[in-house]
């Protein structure tokens, strides 16, 4: 496939200074450039963060009161004086 593009002057800049540090080519470059953005975007749609924490087995993974996260205060606070022998 050929492609044909246009590049502001800021693209061209950075175009130009990829070509003179790597001593590539045009078509060397643009092809570096198409699988690194593909890759980037392979990863951005198929890795979800539920997905990770799920894989890790992080979700579900730890027992606790059904109402934790209202009364969160209560239970912390019992917990520190059964610990530390306050009453």
């Amino acid at each position: 496939m050929r492609v044909n593009a246009r590049l502001d002057s800021d693209r061209a800049s950075k175009f130009n200074y990829i070509r003179q540090r790597t001593n590539q080519g045009t078509s060397e470059i643009m092809k570096a450039a198409i699988d690194l953005y593909y890759e980037r975007l392979r990863q951005e749609t198929t890795v979800k963060p539920l997905q990770l924490l799920q894989q890790a087995g992080l979700i579900g993974c730890a027992e606790g009161e059904p109402d934790l996260s209202v009364n969160y205060k209560q239970y912390l606070t019992e917990s520190l004086n059964e610990k530390y022998g306050h009453r």
